[in-house]
Order: C-alpha cells, then sequence, then structure tokens
C-alpha cells in the first residue's frame, strides 16, 4: 500500500493529489493508494482518501506501507523514516500558494543528500521516483533505490555530553 500525506496545514496540496490520481488512473501505480488530503480542494477519484485521520488511523496506515508518499514537512518524512519506510518527498512551494516559504525544499535536499529520502522537486518526476524506488509488496532494495537507513544522531550527541561531563 501507498500512503499519501499532505500534513494539517491550512494549505492546500492539490498538486501532490492530483499527480497521486493520475498515475492510479493511467495504471503506472497498481497497489492501493490511501490519501490523507487535508485542504486540498481536488478530491481524488482513483484513490481511497480521507481529510484528516486520528492519531490511530494514522500509525495503522504508516505501519502497514510499503511507500510514503508526502509532503517535506519534517515530522511526516521522520515518522516514514523512524519506521523504516521508503519515503519519497514532494516539496511544497511557495509560488503555488502550498506554504508560506520554501523551506520544506531545503529539508528535502538535506536528506535527500543524506540518501535517506528520494526528493521529488518536479512533481512531473513522481512517477519516475515511484517506478525507482519500487512498488508495494517489494523488499526495499536500498541498492536499487539508492537510498540508506535513517541514522539519528543522538547516540552520538548522548556519548558526547556524558564525556564531557564525565559520566
Amino acid at each position: 500500500m501507498i500512503f499519501v500525506i499532505v500534513g494539517s496545514q491550512k494549505f492546500p496540496f492539490d498538486r501532490l493529489i492530483r499527480e497521486m490520481d493520475r498515475l492510479k488512473e493511467a495504471g503506472v501505480i497498481q497497489d492501493e493508494v490511501v490519501a490523507q488530503i487535508g485542504t486540498s480542494a481536488y478530491e481524488p477519484k482513483h484513490l481511497k482518501w480521507t481529510r484528516f485521520m486520528d492519531k490511530s488511523d494514522f500509525d495503522a496506515a504508516i505501519a502497514s506501507c510499503d511507500l510514503l508518499v508526502t509532503h517535506a514537512g519534517e515530522g511526516s518524512i521522520m515518522t516514514g523514516l523512524l519506521k523504516g519506510k521508503k519515503v519519497i518527498a514532494v516539496p511544497r512551494y511557495a509560488r503555488f500558494g502550498e506554504h508560506v516559504s520554501d523551506h520544506q525544499l531545503e529539508i528535502a535536499r538535506a536528506l535527500a543528500k543524506q540518501r535517506c529520502i528520494v526528493n521529488v522537486e518536479d512533481i512531473g518526476q513522481l512517477e519516475n521516483a515511484i517506478l525507482t524506488i519500487g512498488r508495494a509488496g517489494a523488499i526495499l532494495t536500498i541498492g536499487r533505490a539508492g537510498l540508506v537507513p535513517y541514522q539519528s544522531g543522538n547516540d552520538s550527541v548522548i556519548r558526547l555530553l556524558r564525556d564531557f561531563i564525565g559520566d
């Protein structure tokens, strides 16, 4: 299953929802797609969707998805990574009225540079990203998608602090 998240912002993200709907209709995506569309005006015709989810439904969708396609919000991306999911992030852009700034672009670029996620800056590249990262049901092929598991820096920071205070 592919889980699509646009977050709970007041801004719509029609670009992402339209493209996922188009890819499903065209048969590019064969898998089930569940989308949390938030305040998007576009209502998909080929995806299972809801505007918002309660925490238990959201957690269940994250747990059962094989691929997470999300806006490039830090919380959404990190939720997927910490659950070991393959993540494609599509940044929201201010010029399209999707956010107040392009800070999501910076987040997506930083995590893509670490090879933890696939960053899709141009919505026209989403199809290729989905096909490259693999379809639902496939085991994560890290080499094929070029992804590496996310490594938190928390342990390093804790070690440094313990060394500093002499614990």
